[in-house]
């Protein structure tokens, strides 16, 4: 047997073409509106592996294209799904992208429109259903401020899948692991690890003791720690508070830089930019760390927030900002030298064929495999 791919000999039809069946029913990828690209481009990548491991399978289905959208908009802005292929029996992947700068849809617009796709698979009696959001929305709304009148949203988010009819649900270097305990045993949550393509970035530095990994801030500390175990270098984490909104203030950095030369800062997700670029302006000013790397899973930095990063590159130091495409990003940021795309379009794709044949995805989210 294929030892990548686990492809069995079965075959069904279904839009016209041949697709696997595993044991959760046939292999069907649906893209929501803005899912549609990530959507192709997963697909682009499991047809890669399938040729690759000269399968008897060549393409993988998708409803939901732009010249065919799933959802269609009417002019009172209510929307309706339709699906244009049979999916009662087949395991559905449906492609979501919650953030995003290119639509110009709220976070909450995509999320109605998602959970409507997942609800008119479900009613057309689809065997499996897994949502994949390359970002968990309201991650960082997992528990209320402290002596704030809030509510953990994060959980309500799950609460909507459920009810919906989704039976898994995938993402990517979610804020916390502990967003499982909202989903299970309903849903079963798979959040692959941003340590993966971390440690493929920073090879390159391991055991080299002029350079520290730096987290920017006690939430990102075991994430930045265990890091630094794996490349066998020292780290160190950025201490801050927040006076108001998008406000941050660094108030020290707590670990020994004595004789660093190089910083590698790192963080799952950044909004304004401004938790990471108070850390590089102070290990420059403070700490004499000319050459600084950042990596960020999630950048969901609008471009009037951008303007930080390029003066930290041309006065701070900073040499590179690894970013990946969970979030569609706007062209000109990526024209940018300094700013490098990584796509985890791959990782999703091996994922998927596991999950599609039950198999282990250990690899992907447990470090020690790494």
């Amino acid at each position: 047997m294929n030892t990548e791919l686990f492809i069995t000999s079965h075959k069904f039809k279904t839009l016209e073409r041949t697709i696997s069946t595993g044991p959760n029913g046939s292999l069907l990828f649906v893209a929501c509106n803005s899912g549609i690209d990530f959507a192709n481009s997963v697909k682009k990548e499991y047809e890669k592996m399938l040729k690759l491991t000269k399968s008897i399978y060549s393409e993988v289905p998708i409803i939901g294209t732009h010249e065919s959208p799933v959802t269609n908009i009417f002019s009172d802005t209510e929307t309706r799904p339709r699906l244009s292929a049979h999916v009662a029996g087949s395991d559905v992947f449906v492609f979501q992208s919650v953030h995003e700068n290119l639509s110009g849809n709220s976070v909450n617009e995509n999320i109605q429109q998602l959970l409507q796709v997942v609800r008119t698979i479900k009613a057309h009696r689809a065997q499996t259903i897994t949502v994949l959001t390359p970002y968990s929305p309201y991650s960082r709304q997992d528990k209320p401020t402290f002596m704030k009148r809030e509510a953990a949203l994060a959980s309500l988010f799950a609460d909507q899948l459920k009810i919906a009819g989704a039976d898994v649900y995938l993402t990517y270097h979610a804020h916390t692991i502990g967003l499982c305990g909202f989903y299970e045993p309903e849903i079963k949550f798979v959040a692959l690890s941003g340590l993966y393509l971390f440690l493929k970035i920073f090879e390159k530095f391991k055991e080299r003791r002029d350079v520290a990994v730096i987290s920017t801030d006690a939430g990102g500390a075991k994430f930045a720690i265990r890091l630094s175990e794996i490349l066998k270098i020292t780290y160190a984490i950025s201490s801050k508070f927040r006076r108001k909104k998008d406000d941050s203030n660094l108030i020290g950095i707590i670990g020994d830089l004595e004789d660093k030369k190089i910083a590698i800062i790192t963080d799952d997700e950044t909004v304004t930019g401004k938790s990471i670029l108070n850390t590089v302006k102070s290990i420059y000013e403070d700490h004499g760390i000319k050459e600084t790397y950042v990596a960020v899973s999630h950048l969901k930095v609008r471009k009037e927030y951008f303007d930080g990063f390029v003066e930290a590159f041309e006065k701070y130091g900073l040499k590179e900002l690894h970013i990946t495409d969970t979030i569609p990003q706007i062209p000109e940021l990526l024209k940018l030298d300094f700013v490098k795309m990584h796509s985890i379009t791959g990782i999703m794709a091996s994922t998927i064929n596991r999950l599609h044949f039950n198999r282990s995805i250990t690899e992907y989210f447990i470090e020690e495999n790494v």
